[in-house]
């Protein structure tokens, strides 16, 4: 069942009935993927982080590249709770090319002003001559606000979707197209989804401010989405294996035919 919470709870990778789960619907709810203490922690910077460029709490923010932001937000690069999933989809010859925060602020009116349906990855939708396109990534989405109920901006989605490589527009251009799914999450929950999937953010009609963070993995070898300025300190106090998630390699062959030095992740995964 979709749209709920507790859909399942993994620790270390997939198991053959999630993987089975992910490759059929292109995602997968994980219940509970942060504890209360760093759901806290993880609020704070956002909110500091959402007075910091908006000058005060009210208007929405859609910040990309944020890690840099606040030292919080590293500690997810490699959550122990969804980090393995990524590495059972991808391998360890993976970086995280791509970040979003989030901060939805309630909004009047029932629907949405614009198609807001796609699948990420840019030009590889346009580029790549095959049917269905492969995954090269894959997102994680940890929901910091409560969001198990509707029409709290909650990310929509449509199971199995992912294997499309068009999603027809309805003639008024706004209607969501059949077979929508809203994903219903708790605070601390975690979406992990293939980048390929069709989804879309809906109209937050409620009285709760919609907060999430997201992290994008891909292939060493496809070029970074965002410019990603991290203090200089916080890297070198980071572990190899993050920082080999921020992009470092010893040249640029690093990325094609990568040494031990280039990918500690494959000695630990």
């Amino acid at each position: 069942m979709f749209g709920v919470t507790g859909q399942t709870t993994l620790a270390a990778g997939l198991s053959e009935r999630d993987r089975l789960a992910f490759e059929r619907d292109g995602f997968l709810l994980l219940e509970g993927a942060l504890p209360p203490d760093r759901i806290e922690l993880l609020t704070t910077a956002v909110d500091r982080v959402w007075w910091r460029h908006l000058g005060e709490a009210g208007e929405a923010l859609h910040l990309l590249a944020f890690l840099g932001e606040d030292e919080a937000f590293l500690e997810l690069l490699d959550w122990p709770v969804t980090f393995p999933i990524v590495c059972d989809l991808l391998g360890w010859n993976i970086f995280m090319y791509h970040c979003h925060l989030d901060v939805h602020p309630p909004v009047s009116g029932d629907g949405p002003t614009t198609w807001g349906w796609h699948q990420d990855g840019g030009r590889q939708n346009v580029d790549l001559d095959a049917h269905p396109r492969p995954r090269l990534s894959v997102k994680v989405a940890y929901f910091l606000s409560d969001v198990s109920e509707a029409r709290r901006g909650n990310t929509l989605i449509i199971p199995g979707s992912h294997r499309w490589d068009v999603l027809p527009r309805p003639e008024d251009g706004l209607t969501n197209p059949e077979g929508v799914v809203p994903i219903l999450a708790r605070p601390g929950d975690a979406l992990v989804f293939d980048r390929r999937l069709w989804h879309s953010r809906s109209a937050n009609c409620s009285g709760i401010t919609r907060k999430a963070l997201f992290y994008a993995y891909t292939y060493r070898w496809i070029r970074p989405r965002d410019n990603m300025p991290i203090d200089p300190t916080w890297v070198d106090r980071l572990t190899p294996a993050r920082r080999q998630l921020l992009g470092a390699a010893t040249g640029a062959i690093g990325y094609w035919l990568p040494s031990d030095d280039d990918v500690p992740l494959r000695g630990t995964i």
